[in-house]
């Protein structure tokens, strides 16, 4: 029944559609209900007109008056009441030659001549407004007439003379700390922002209206501004493209709504904003009744862009299941744009440009008179300057002097900060350090292992012979006894490799703790990469023993030896084979029976640079933190599970500390790869 409603009230050019619509049918019965209907709708229309222009008259604020227009302006014939009252009250003032007065009725003008697209006299309105409060030296209506010119040029598209006043008001604003109305226009710079398409900007003026909304107070205000902020928070994400997010926004508002039992400010903004959210997300049904919400909304209230944005939306939703439907607001749409986009609106308005140029003259003109003035009375006080001039120096020498000892203080202060600074980055680095030395731990344990074991077999079937060897001396049998021997050499030989083995893990890890960065030295990077993978794996493995993974390794065999830190890049590699583990997993635990998880190795020579590969197949990582993953303190781990500085000491020892590079591959859910390019030379 709301659609055949809207087919009537519709003023858009093809109304040959009204007659061929299937939902005609029930036409008789609307009538009907309409004629049962309109008698109390008109009584009760009456009596709400007659309520507030009794209001009017017994109220003398500013906020109050507005309040009550805006009212005015949203009834049917509203508008007229509310323009004859402010322009007697506006001609009492002018009389009384009260210019305060003057002022207020002057701004409550330009509200009512723009909610009727009068643009051109609401923006003579402004003009006024803005020389009389600066006559008055009124930062209160001065801000509010800055902001309304930018709401003026936001809706003829001059994005850069809205943005000029927007900034204009919000400095006036800010000195006078006029919370409600720094809300406005927060409000009015996230909407000039994004359509402007600087989201960045625009998400920043939405935060800064949201944090201040919280922090009010009057729990009246402070409702309407955090439904204020939220909406503009969901107007973000969804320039933003991100629906979801939007939605949550938007689904707060309806929250806050019911909770509070609020109605909207601007009637069917947020139904066609929630509609076209609901869309994106493929929610039809949703998206159709909100739609229709605003269009009707709109409709009543001839906010023609607005309605035309609801039934794009309409006409898209019905797309595919409802040609008809979709037909008939896709013609509304066109219908209220172009009443929207008449040139008559543009024409006035590029007149009063004109005259905007004219009084601009004007004012040169005067001031040009009062320079004229000035000079006269400045020959008369030149001499009083140049007598106090002497004196004015003299207090700025004294100055001088002690800032210069201030700044002498403060210097000392920033260099003693500094190297405070430099010391608790030194630790930090110490602390990654040996957090790494703590993922070694394990592996080592298992690396020295093997050695020790062949140390002990060796040393013990070495006692066995001996004990032969004095045997076979004591009976004479040399030959035995010289076979014994060479058996005994090559145990004590074993042992001497195995123990050196020992000995060159515990440098190596003697070496990864140590605060300096060490010097540079060749290096076969392929042992280098195949030692740390282990120690690695085997340190994870000793953390979960259920835990398994295929290693793939592809070495450059001919790979010239790297002049590098051998502790660093150890770390470097350390650090690339313990994120992999990680994330492989991390997938383990989530996915199904048929996933194997690998991490790869693989080490290039190419164009004077030896180029590292370490791949896995493990979770990825997202587009949106890519950048971030290389910050300091920057970790996707859950708290207790890492420091954030692992990839960011990475990235220092690769790029700063050997001039190398370092690039990350990766897509989300399939794996990632960390290539580490270092120069030969």
């Amino acid at each position: 029944m709301a659609e055949v409603y809207n087919l009537i009230v519709w003023k858009g050019k093809d109304r040959s559609l009204l007659f061929n619509y299937r939902y005609l049918k029930p036409m008789k019965i609307f009538k009907i209900l309409i004629f049962l209907f309109l008698p109390i709708t008109v009584t009760a229309q009456k009596s709400r007109l007659d309520s507030l222009s009794s209001q009017l008259k017994t109220n003398s604020s500013y906020e109050q008056l507005d309040k009550l227009v805006r009212q005015l302006i949203t009834s049917p014939n509203g508008d007229s009441i509310a323009t004859k009252f402010v322009n007697e009250q506006l001609i009492h003032a002018k009389k009384a030659e009260d210019l305060k007065q003057e002022a207020k009725f002057i701004l409550l003008l330009s509200i009512i001549n723009t909610e009727s697209d009068n643009y051109s006299m609401a923006l003579q309105n402004c003009v006024d407004g803005v020389r009389i409060s600066k006559s008055l030296n009124d930062t209160y209506y001065l801000s509010r007439f800055f902001r309304r010119l930018g709401l003026i040029y936001a809706y003829e598209k001059d994005h850069k003379k809205s943005g000029l006043y927007f900034r204009l008001a919000l400095e006036a604003t800010v000195l006078k700390r006029d919370t409600a109305l720094i809300l406005n226009i927060y409000s009015s710079l996230e909407t000039h922002y994004v359509v402007l398409k600087k989201l960045d900007s625009a998400r920043y003026f939405a935060e800064l209206e949201y944090k201040l909304a919280n922090s009010l107070k009057n729990e009246p205000i402070k409702n309407n501004a955090i439904i204020s902020s939220l909406m503009d928070l969901g107007e973000v994400e969804n320039a933003l493209n991100r629906p979801d997010s939007a939605l949550f926004y938007y689904l707060q508002v309806i929250r806050f709504k019911d909770y509070h039992h609020f109605t909207a400010n601007a009637p069917g903004f947020f139904e066609k904003n929630i509609a076209a959210t609901y869309l994106k997300l493929g929610q039809l049904d949703s998206a159709k009744k909100y739609a229709l919400i605003g269009y009707q909304k709109t409709s009543a209230n001839k906010n023609y862009g607005w309605m035309a944005e609801a039934a794009e939306t309409l006409s898209k939703a019905y797309e595919g299941n409802d040609y008809p439907k979709s037909l008939f607001y896709y013609k509304a749409a066109v219908g209220a744009r172009d009443t929207l986009n008449s040139g008559m609106r543009t024409q006035r308005f590029q007149a009063e440009e004109n005259r905007e140029k004219q009084i601009e003259e004007e004012f040169k003109k005067s001031a040009a008179a009062y320079q004229a003035k000035v000079r006269v009375y400045s020959v008369i006080t030149i001499l009083a300057f140049l007598s106090i001039v002497s004196f004015i120096l003299l207090v700025a020498y004294r100055k001088q002097q002690k800032g210069n000892k201030l700044l002498k203080s403060q210097k000392l202060e920033i260099e003693a900060a500094l190297l405070k600074l430099q010391a608790t980055q030194q630790q930090l680095i110490q602390s990654e350090k040996m957090a790494s030395l703590g993922e070694l731990t394990a592996g080592i344990a298992h690396e020295i292992q093997n050695p020790l074991n062949f140390v002990n077999n060796f040393s013990e079937v070495s006692v066995e012979l001996t004990q032969e060897l004095k045997h076979e001396l004591k009976s004479g049998n040399t030959e035995e006894a010289v076979a014994i021997a060479d058996d005994l050499e090559q145990n004590l030989g074993k042992i001497n490799h195995h123990g050196k083995r020992a000995d060159a893990i515990v440098k190596g890890m003697l070496q990864h703790s140590q605060l300096g960065s060490g010097t540079k030295e060749p290096v076969n990077i392929n042992s280098l990469a195949d030692e740390y993978m282990r120690l690695a794996y085997h340190g994870l493995r000793a953390k979960d023993k259920d835990f398994n993974v295929e290693l793939i390794t592809s070495y450059d065999e001919k790979l010239p030896k790297v002049n590098m830190v051998p502790q660093d890049m150890g770390r470097v590699m350390l650090n690339l084979f313990n994120n992999a583990f990680y994330a492989v997993n991390q997938k383990l635990r989530t996915a199904g029976a048929g996933y194997k998880p690998e991490v790869a190795v693989t080490t290039s020579a190419e164009n004077g640079h030896v180029i590292i590969g370490i791949k896995d197949n493990g979770i990825g990582i997202p587009d949106a933190i890519k950048e971030k993953i290389m910050q300091p303190f920057f970790t996707t781990k859950p708290t207790g599970e890492g420091t954030g500085l692992g990839l960011s000491l990475t990235y220092d020892m690769v790029v700063k500390g050997h001039g190398g590079t370092l690039e990350i591959v990766s897509k989300e859910g399939e794996g990632s790869e960390f290539i580490v390019k270092l120069p030969l030379n």
